[in-house]
């Protein structure tokens, strides 16, 4: 990662780890909320938070679906940080959103969490990232469950366009590092 403090802040978005699959026949909205991982994937959610950990990122702010896959990748991700806990905002609007209220909800965060993290769900934050940054041909191997992607402003960006959230637009960032861990 960059030391210079320009790219200090960070937008993290992270795609909930794999989940069980809902009761067969019941593709309610209460059975979708209430998948809970997989074994698997609360392995994986555990790996998001070492590899986090590992390239000091932490979020100073999470954004978080309230599904119950996304609570629990939370969960494991920040256990794999060594953090018990975290400042966090369970919004149900990243819950099956497009992009444009992602980006509004994101858009939303104080001006001091430098780091911001979204944990939600496919296909909005697949989406999402290829608006931020359209030309990061990594995000077109597809968001897998568990994969994450790290943007820090955009190098020809003015340096005013990034000094709160509500400059956080398409174009304004750029696709650090994109990996499921």
């Amino acid at each position: 990662m960059n030391p210079d403090p320009y790219y200090a802040r960070r937008l993290i978005l992270l795609r909930h780890a794999e989940a069980t699959p809902a009761p067969a026949g019941n593709f309610s909205t209460e059975a979708d909320l209430a998948r809970p991982l997989s074994t698997a994937g609360m392995a994986a959610a555990i790996r998001c938070g070492h590899w986090l950990r590992d390239n000091a990122l932490l979020p100073d702010l999470i954004l978080c679906s309230p599904a119950l896959r996304t609570r629990q990748t939370m969960q494991g991700m920040l256990e794999g940080l060594g953090m018990a806990t975290a400042d966090t905002q369970l919004r149900p609007d990243i819950y099956e959103a497009e992009p444009p209220a992602l980006l509004a909800c994101l858009q939303t965060a104080p001006a001091s969490a430098m780091t911001l993290m979204l944990i939600g769900h496919n296909p909005g934050i697949s989406k999402l990232a290829h608006q931020l940054d359209p030309l990061a041909q990594s995000l077109d191997e597809g968001f897998a469950p568990g994969a994450l992607a790290v943007f820090n402003p955009h190098a020809q960006a003015p340096a005013s366009s990034l000094t709160d959230w509500p400059g956080c637009v398409p174009n304004m960032v750029c696709l650090h590092t994109f990996t499921r861990p």
